[in-house]
């Protein structure tokens, strides 16, 4: 992926905590980063804690900013 000039990247750390049911392996991975998108694209994650069927995940997603001119 190449950033066009008119393009800034950040980052942001996030905590979601998803509710997985019966989800494992690449069903888990794929809805763990499908929730992550809602906060930008996913950079890395891991859940650092599970409750019951509830899974907390915290990441780092980096968001793609047009600048102002």
């Amino acid at each position: 992926m190449s950033l066009e000039p008119s393009q800034s990247i950040t980052t942001r750390f996030v905590q979601i905590q998803i509710e997985f049911d019966q989800a494992t392996g690449p069903a888990l991975r794929d809805l763990i980063e499908a929730q992550l998108q809602t906060h930008g694209q996913p950079l890395r994650w891991a859940i650092t804690s599970v409750e019951g069927a509830m899974a907390h995940v915290e990441a780092v997603v980096t968001l793609f900013d047009n600048k102002q001119s």
